[in-house]
């Protein structure tokens, strides 16, 4: 029965300051919810980075184009070889025929190719390759195979997309903005445990008569100091709601330009975040959680020293 009347009279106490002091509490809240969306930008671009990749990386394959003249044993053998390398993830053999019907296809809008292609007397294509690897760094073993004597020969050109350059910016960029993002959280989270210091400070000075008369009734140390700090806890988890809202609609609105700037494709940032949602939460609010938390415990701690 003790502890429910020593509970209900700190949150009783608790809200007593909460309305006392509520615009230093407002901006208590707005930089604790500066420091969850710098947090989160940093989440954001770290997921973003990682599809750009992940898509680049889809892209990258080594085409081969083969002389029209191939005959297809010759091919098969090219295939077979290729499948067999443990570097090998897949492989797909266009024919010269099948080739020929693509080509019709992908100009069948356009009637003078088509008569143009119809006045020869044979297919002017060859057959086509495109194999891609299990790994990136793989793909440089993989063009040396295609040296193979046994149907280089046959081999008309050879293509390697590796779209290096691009993923070495994607990661360039991304290092960059996780460093200022990193200097900006901290100076942000720097903030905010110096204003929920002086918020405290400040709710101290406001009621120090009370706490006065607290201590001289033998009010212990720690029913002064519980109140105060569950005003900052109170702030952290407002922040920390507010910030979640501010992700969501952010993600909701800027969702149809993310997925035009990677060309239509989703990079699955709003997956991420709805699919790591409770563990997102629970790390930000146990990080300001105990951010304010030891801040108030240092600013009661030092008025109880006095």
């Amino acid at each position: 029965m003790l502890i429910f009347t020593s509970t209900g009279r700190i949150l009783s106490f608790a809200w007593k300051n909460l309305i006392r002091n509520a615009w230093i509490g407002l901006a208590t809240v707005l930089v604790l919810v500066l420091s969850a969306l710098s947090i989160n930008v940093l989440i954001g671009v770290n997921a973003l980075a990682s599809s750009a990749v992940r898509m680049l990386e889809d892209k990258i394959d080594v085409s081969v184009y083969f002389k029209p003249e191939t005959p297809q044993a010759v091919l098969d053998q090219a295939r077979s070889y290729m499948t067999s390398l443990p570097q090998t993830a897949s492989l797909n053999l266009m024919t010269s025929d099948e080739a020929l019907v693509a080509f019709r296809e992908r100009h069948k809008d356009e009637p003078t190719i088509l008569r143009a292609l119809d006045e020869l007397d044979q297919n002017p294509l060859g057959a086509s390759m495109v194999i891609k690897a299990k790994q990136t760094e793989n793909y440089p073993f993989l063009m040396e195979a295609l040296k193979n004597p046994q149907f280089s020969f046959a081999i008309e050109s050879k293509n390697y997309d590796d779209h290096a350059a691009a993923i070495k910016r994607v990661h360039e960029i991304a290092q960059t903005v996780r460093y200022f993002g990193t200097i900006l959280t901290a100076i942000f989270i720097l903030f905010s445990a110096l204003i929920v210091y002086n918020a405290i400070r400040v709710a101290i000075y406001t009621q120090r008569e009370e706490i006065g008369i607290m201590r001289l009734v033998g009010a212990s140390n720690a029913f002064v100091r519980l109140p105060l700090i569950v005003d900052a806890i109170f702030f952290a988890i407002l922040a920390l709601l507010i910030s979640a809202a501010i992700i969501f609609l952010t993600l909701v609105f800027i969702d149809p330009y993310i997925k035009s700037f990677f060309d239509g494709s989703d990079p699955g940032l709003f997956t991420y975040y709805s699919a790591n949602a409770a563990s997102i939460l629970l790390i930000q609010g146990g990080g300001l959680i105990a951010v304010v938390t030891l801040a108030s415990w240092a600013a009661v701690g030092k008025y109880l020293k006095k």
